[in-house]
């Protein structure tokens, strides 16, 4: 008799088995990873902007401003001789739109903030232009390098969390978990 090196009908079936199994249970859970990539990625660009507009702010000498409503946010410029805000022209500040499933919420010098929600680019602009004419910006970013005092939350409808928070002193920090406040 001689010895065959191969492998049998029953062993090759197990395999395929073992393999689609974890092939099912990488496909299910995609959808939750894709999310989580979109949030984190959402949270990091928002602290980045901030980061833009502060330097925007000490380099240009100028006062630069964020308003944020539960699902956008846009910076603005206080033009010194119309006394007025603009909205920002720079690209990187320019006005950015949440992904579906995504909110803010903002808090300022310890104060909840109530914001709106704002679906459309009309009723952006309407707010927009009601916004400059009678509030100016949530958050200010000085030429100084001070900032408002602010902690803009982060979250989805899958009960993810994050937070971009000023000590009021120019630097930004991203929190992970909420504060014991929020219980």
């Amino acid at each position: 008799m001689a010895n065959r090196a191969g492998f049998t009908l029953i062993e090759i079936l197990v395999v395929l088995f073992i393999v689609s199994l974890l092939t099912g249970l990488v496909v299910a859970n995609l959808p939750a990873f894709v999310t989580t990539s979109d949030y984190e990625e959402e949270a990091q660009r928002l602290k980045f902007t901030l980061e833009q507009g502060l330097e925007k702010a000490q380099i240009d000498a100028v006062e630069v401003g964020l308003r944020v409503d539960e699902g956008n946010y846009s910076f603005w410029v206080f033009d010194e001789p119309t006394q007025d805000w603009l909205p920002a022209i720079d690209r990187a500040l320019g006005a950015h739109g949440l992904v579906d499933g995504l909110s803010l919420r903002l808090t300022t010098e310890g104060e909840p903030m109530t914001l709106k929600r704002i679906d459309t680019e009309v009723e952006r602009e309407a707010n927009s232009d009601s916004q400059q004419e009678t509030k100016g910006p949530k958050i200010l970013l000085l030429s100084s390098g001070e900032t408002t005092v602010f902690e803009l939350e982060l979250y989805s409808d899958q009960n993810f969390w994050m937070s971009v928070t000023s000590d009021g002193f120019g630097s930004f920090e991203m929190n992970y978990e909420p504060s014991l406040a929020d219980d």
